[in-house]
This record gives structure tokens, sequence and C-alpha cells, in this order.
């Protein structure tokens, strides 16, 4: 089995896709040898708006990849939230005897209570929440414990198995028949915080263009995983429906806005040889209104949630949906009666809310990268 020492991307948003290729630097950090990103339709509701578009927009992003880069053999895929669906499985296993847990044991564990076996599910991920032992012993790593009963609180994430196809014909008419699939807001979120963190609980929220993701992080799983068809991009439909503009100016004008301002003055600006000019109260209460609805879905989604959550729980945000905009953050916190506090990648160039999701599957594809070399020299030399 061949090994590179790169691994290529692909991040798939609600109005872009982005192909990454990078290369690990040491055990924490990489560089990125090339990036692309093409807008296109998008999804909402868990369907392609234009799956017709699905085939040009990533074969022309892999075509100039391989052209800085060299030839693509395998590719990683992040699907996004809106795709997926979340189970939490209370499982235990006994053995005859006592025994050391193996990394083998889990495995059987997680394959043996995985709610995604048929149906129309993959599984991506069986993440550990928690194990304990019939002494009574708790961790989140089961692996060395030694008893002969084990409990374990495990999160499966599984995918659409249509969207799973639709993406793996499209690769291989681009030629490549070795994909890994992996949930991109999980990732994200496994990489924004440390272990102190996630052993506390953390409740973070992705905004995107057309859609948003809520998940409530415990350990090494996660607990809750909610997505809804709403982002950012209503702001900019509301802008452009109310001022009779192109959408080109009312994303224009998105950059210039600032919650804060109070309501006497306007917005001046030329754009393409025009000069343009929107009341800054007008413009203001359109906004704070749509930030205002995207911030009702997200409380429904916290309050639909199965395990209770802190009410003074802050929210760590991520995506583009309202980074652009000056003040949405803290309209946001009003409306959610939460701290709310923007959380974005330590890597150079790449350290906005929007590259979030990007990074987390760079590193999350390099660690796997690793164990399959790992496991590949293990086994040779074996």
């Amino acid at each position: 089995m061949p090994f590179h020492s790169d691994v290529t991307v692909i991040d798939i948003g609600s109005r872009s896709i982005c192909a990454h290729r990078a290369e690990r630097l040491s055990e924490d950090n990489f560089s990125v040898k090339s990036s692309f990103e093409m807008e296109y339709s998008g999804f909402m509701d868990g369907n392609w708006l234009c799956p017709e578009e699905l085939f040009p927009t990533i074969s022309k992003l892999l075509d100039r990849i391989e052209r800085g880069s060299g030839k693509i053999k395998k590719v990683f895929v992040g699907i996004p939230a809106g795709f997926c669906s979340q189970r939490v499985i209370n499982a235990r296993v006994t053995f005859p005897k006592k025994k050391r847990i193996t990394a083998s044991d889990l495995a059987e564990l997680y394959d043996f209570n995985d709610p995604f076996q048929s149906g129309e599910f993959v599984r991506l991920h069986a993440l550990p929440v928690g194990f304990m032992t019939e002494e009574g012993e708790a961790d989140s790593d089961a692996i060395g414990m030694i008893t002969s009963s084990l409990k374990c609180r495990i999160s499966y994430i599984g995918a659409y198995r249509e969207i799973l196809s639709s993406i793996k014909q499209v690769l291989y008419r681009c030629g490549i028949k070795d994909v890994t699939f992996i949930q991109s807001d999980y990732v994200s979120a496994s990489y924004l915080f440390g272990e102190e963190e996630k052993e506390t609980g953390v409740l973070f929220v992705d905004i995107g263009y057309l859609t948003t993701s809520v998940l409530y992080l415990r350990g090494a799983g996660i607990l809750e995983m909610k997505s809804f068809s709403l982002g950012g991009g209503v702001v900019l439909a509301g802008l452009t429906d109310a001022l009779k503009v192109p959408f080109s100016v009312a994303e224009y004008l998105s950059c210039r806005i600032n919650l804060g301002y109070r309501d006497d003055g306007a917005y001046e600006f030329d754009f393409e040889m025009k000069k343009y000019s929107f009341p800054v109260g007008e413009v203001n209460e359109m906004v704070k209104e749509c930030v205002q609805c995207v911030a009702s879905y997200i409380s429904k989604a916290i309050d639909s949630f199965r395990f209770d959550i802190d009410p003074s729980a802050e929210i760590r945000l991520s995506g583009g949906g309202f980074s652009s905009i000056r003040g949405a953050r803290e309209y946001l916190s009003k409306n959610l009666s939460r701290s709310v506090e923007y959380v974005v990648p330590t890597v150079p160039n790449l350290n906005k809310p929007y590259y979030a999701t990007a990074v987390g599957l760079i590193k999350e594809a390099l660690k796997i990268e690793k164990q399959q070399r790992f496991g590949f020299i293990k086994k040779f030399f074996a």
C-alpha cells in the first residue's frame, strides 16, 4: 500500500467546495501546498440543490491541485452535518475472566452496537464518550484497563448512503478510487478545543452560508448534533430583496455593516462605477432580524437536546456565516442569552472562523495517514 508525504482534502460547504493539499511539517504543524475554491448552488435539507454541478466543480478543483502539486491518488472528503445523523448508544461487554482491554476489543464493541449497519446511513465515526469497569473505574480511554466487564457510552455518526455514493461516483470519474469520508463538524471541533475543555463539555455552533450546525461535545465524542438549513446567506438574501439591489452589491454592503452604529447616518460606497447610499438604521434593523431568526433556530436545537446543557454554558462559534458582519456576534449573544465567542484555528494564514473546517479535515487526514503508515510498517516487520 503506497503512502504519500501529503494529503488532499475536499471541504464541502453550503456555498462553495474547497480542495486543499497539505503536508506534515511536524507532529502538530503542516503547510498548505495549494488551495482552490469554487462556488456552486450548495445543499439544503440533506439534498444537493443542483446535483449536476458536483462533477464539474470537483473535477476542476482536483485538476488545479494536480497541476500545482502532482497526481492525486487518495482523497479525504469532509461530510457536513446536514448530510449526517448522530446516535448515542449505551453499551456493555463482558469477558469470561479479567483481561486487559485492547484496541481490538473496542473495535468489536463498536461494530456490535453499530446502529448504522444497514439502512439509509453509513457509519463514519464511532466515538467513545466514556468507559467504566465493573469496579467503577471511569476513564475516557479504555485501552489498558483490566476488567471482566466494561460499560461504554458510544457516539456514532453516520452519513446518507446516497450522498456518499454520489460523491464516490464523481471521484471515480476523476480517476480517484481511494476515498475516506470524515464528518466535518466533528473534526473541526475536535482540533479547536483542548482535552480539558472537552472533558467538561463544549457547546459548539458553526454558522455557514445556507446551513448551521449545533454540537455538544463531551470527552472524545459528540452527545448531540443538530443541523438546520439557515445561515449567513439569509442576510444577503434579505438585503438583496429589501433594497432592490444586485446580490453582489448586497454582499459588498454586508462587509461594511456594523450593528453597533447609531441609527443616524448612511452606508455610502462606490461599487462597479456606481454610488450607493443606504440608511444605517434601516439596514441594521434588517440584519438584526436575520441574526435573530438564526438565533431562534439555534435555541430550538439546544432545547431539543436530550442531555441537559448548563443555561450559562458559553457558545463557541465558528464558520463564515456572520464573521464579516461587525456586531453580529454580540447581537447573537443577546438573543441567545448566552456568552458567544468565536474560536479560530491557531494555524498561520488559516486563523479565521471560515477555515476551521478545513484545518480540522487536514489534521484528521494527516492523523489517519500516519496511523495507516504505522500499521503498514508494523505488519511488514511482523
